[in-house]
C-alpha cells in the first residue's frame, strides 16, 4: 500500500507553484491624460441635470466617456498652449471623440484668449 506522503511529495512542487505570491508593486491606476479637440458650446440644461450658463467654468465630455464612467461634477484641468483652466463636468457631448472636451464660452475664452479660434488641440486630466 502506498502512503499518503509518497503521493504528496512528488506533487509538492506543483502545489506550491500555484500559490499566490505577495507583490510590493502598487495596483493603483495613474491618471490618464486625454488629448483631443477643445471646442465651446452654449450651455443650458446639461446631462448631469443642472442648468448652467455661459459664464460658468463648465464642460461636456464625450458621450463614450460620459456613458462609461461617473463623471458628473468631477473637475478637469484643460491645457492649451501653456494655459490651463479648471472646469466642472456637467454635460455629455454627443459629437465629441473620446479625448475631446467641449467648454463653456467663458472657459474656452479663459483658455485661448477669445472665442475666435473655435477649435484647438489640447489635453486634459481629471483633478
Amino acid at each position: 500500500m502506498v502512503s499518503l506522503t509518497a503521493i504528496l511529495i512528488p506533487l509538492l512542487p506543483l502545489l506550491t507553484s500555484a500559490l499566490p505570491t505577495s507583490s510590493s508593486s502598487s495596483t493603483a491606476l495613474s491618471p490618464r491624460q486625454n488629448f483631443g479637440d477643445i471646442t465651446f458650446y452654449n450651455t443650458g440644461l446639461g446631462a448631469c441635470g443642472s442648468v448652467n450658463n455661459d459664464q460658468e467654468l463648465v464642460a461636456a465630455v464625450s458621450a463614450a466617456l460620459f456613458d462609461s464612467q461617473s463623471v458628473c461634477g468631477r473637475s478637469i484641468s484643460v491645457n492649451f498652449n501653456g494655459a490651463t483652466v479648471n472646469v466642472q463636468v456637467v454635460d455629455r457631448c454627443a459629437g465629441c471623440a473620446f479625448g475631446d472636451v467641449d467648454l463653456s464660452p467663458s472657459a474656452f475664452s479663459a483658455l485661448t484668449g477669445s472665442l475666435d479660434a473655435g477649435r484647438v488641440q489640447g489635453s486634459w486630466d481629471f483633478i
